[in-house]
């Protein structure tokens, strides 16, 4: 699988729609650098990298 080519969430701002599988092994390769959720939307599991995401937060 692909990530760049994974379908895309239109609720959780175009995130990677993932099977619980992929995205544990994602976490796992990332060095768990990246977290796993469900989305809140019911599809499926996506990621992100909370570290990222709040320091992105803080410069908007």
């Amino acid at each position: 699988m692909r990530y760049s080519s994974a379908q895309r969430c239109t609720a959780c701002e175009h995130r990677a729609i993932l099977a619980a599988a992929t995205a544990d092994r994602l976490v796992a390769e990332s060095g768990r650098t990246l977290v796993s959720y469900d989305c809140p939307e019911g599809n499926g599991v996506h990621v992100c990298n909370p570290d990222f995401e709040r320091s992105s937060n803080r410069r908007s």
